[in-house]
């Protein structure tokens, strides 16, 4: 091959990857400071002027669990354990450690994007939430994962705002007898 048209192929093949290259560059955002937090019910906490100023300011990854009160009543249960040669039940405890995991609590956070144009793609990955969250954002439902330990995602590209903050909410419902 002629090394003139040789040349003309290389910087032809290098000047098509840089473009393509830069056009599949992608933006990560970690949300893990400013979050907002608050244990119990909270029907409205999705709506974007929602008031959570009073809510305690956490970080992620946060485990609502660990700061109890531990109350061996949440492990409590009567049972015969057959492995052990038990024919009656009696009282166990010690389960999950007395943690008070049975309830529902609530995050917030506030972000907003750079450069955003409709033409991008939005994808919001949690790496675990205990127990079956419920996402929304900007007031909106986005979705919600039956599980806690595994990561999940959805693309919120239809729901952003790009001129302004967007509102994330996430709602978590930790029933008993359930896995901790």
């Amino acid at each position: 091959m002629n090394k003139t048209i040789f040349s003309l192929l290389c910087l032809f093949l290098i000047t098509c990857g840089a473009f393509f290259l830069e056009a599949q560059t992608r933006e990560v955002i970690t949300l893990k400071k400013g979050w907002k937090f608050n244990k119990g019910q909270h029907p409205n906490a999705t709506k974007i002027d929602f008031n959570d100023a009073k809510w305690e300011t956490v970080t992620v990854p946060h485990d609502w669990a660990i700061y109890g009160p531990f109350d061996k009543e949440v492990d409590k249960q009567t049972v015969a354990i057959t492995q052990n040669g038990e024919n009656i039940a009696t009282e166990k405890t010690g389960r999950t450690g007395a943690l008070p995991y049975i309830g529902e609590a609530w995050y917030r956070n506030t972000f907003s994007l750079e450069n955003f144009d409709d033409s991008k793609k939005v994808l919001l990955l949690f790496e675990g939430a205990m127990s079956e969250p419920e996402i929304f954002l900007n007031g909106k439902k986005v979705g919600e994962w039956k599980y806690g330990y595994s990561y999940f995602y959805f693309d919120v590209s239809k729901y952003i705002n790009d001129t302004s903050q967007n509102t994330l909410a996430v709602k978590l419902t930790n029933v008993g007898k359930s896995s901790r």
